[in-house]
């Protein structure tokens, strides 16, 4: 027990420390970066050293599938709060994630992934989240591609929860290829509503890019199926990846 809680106080007090290092550079140089590529280096390496700190290694596959200057809507599913570090250090390209607002509250590191020019979304506010996506659309250009977790929150067991049309609707509207990103391994390591993170190996498997311009909008449920399939195939293929459940 004690030493379960030694580690829980060392991954907090680490995660702050790092934020602080980290945030405060963001803040002094976004305002200057007009794509923000610049800031979010210092969100990727925030993401390496609490990854580092905590034992967790990642392990990517299909890289070689993207271009690093184009630009992607990726969607992937969610089960910790390991996945956004993971993704980040795994993708090469300059992501715009869709937030919860309740981040944009914490202290400092609101600030920063506000100034990064991530996409800041109100759960409870239907409006002013499709204002929020929309208003990133200029920006997704040259290699800056936004980046949906499509459950939209964190999966409490792991299990594959059903998606939401956010990221298939951006992709839609700017004619962007959507790419399936599976992540397998963080629920095992980090669950939600637990606070000590286990030493091991996140899987990202990157699909295969879905061009979007062969599609209507009517069709975008057709859509949205087509990366869930992609995703929940991939995740009942993979030790420790969650259940694959049937969407209804």
């Amino acid at each position: 027990m004690m030493i379960k809680t030694i580690a829980v106080l060392i991954t907090c007090i680490s995660t702050a420390l790092y934020t602080v290092i980290f945030g405060i550079p963001v803040v002094l140089t976004a305002p200057f970066s007009k794509t923000g590529r610049f800031p979010y280096k210092f969100c990727r390496g925030w993401s390496w050293i609490v990854l580092k700190t905590n034992r967790v290694r990642i392990q990517v596959v299909g890289r070689e599938k993207l271009s690093n200057d184009h630009s992607y809507v990726f969607m992937s599913n969610h089960a910790s709060n390991l996945d956004p570090p993971a993704v980040a250090l795994s993708l090469k390209h300059t992501l715009r994630f869709v937030a919860k607002r309740s981040l944009a509250r914490i202290p400092l590191f609101g600030i920063a992934i506000r100034l990064a020019r991530m996409i800041i979304i109100d759960r409870n506010n239907a409006l002013s989240s499709h204002a929020a996506v929309n208003s990133a659309v200029s920006d997704l250009t040259r290699g800056v591609s936004a980046f949906f977790f499509a459950e939209g929150t964190r999966s409490l067991d792991g299990t594959l929860q059903n998606f939401k049309k956010g990221g298939v609707l951006l992709a839609m509207k700017t004619r962007l290829p959507i790419v399936p990103v599976t992540i397998v391994g963080s629920h095992d390591l980090w669950p939600k509503k637990t606070f000590q993170i286990k030493p091991g190996v996140v899987k990202v498997i990157i699909g295969d890019p879905i061009d979007t311009s062969e599609y209507t909008e009517k069709e975008r449920d057709v859509v949205l199926e087509r990366v869930r399939s992609v995703i929940s195939a991939n995740l009942a293929g993979q030790p420790g990846g969650g259940i694959a459940t049937a969407h209804p």
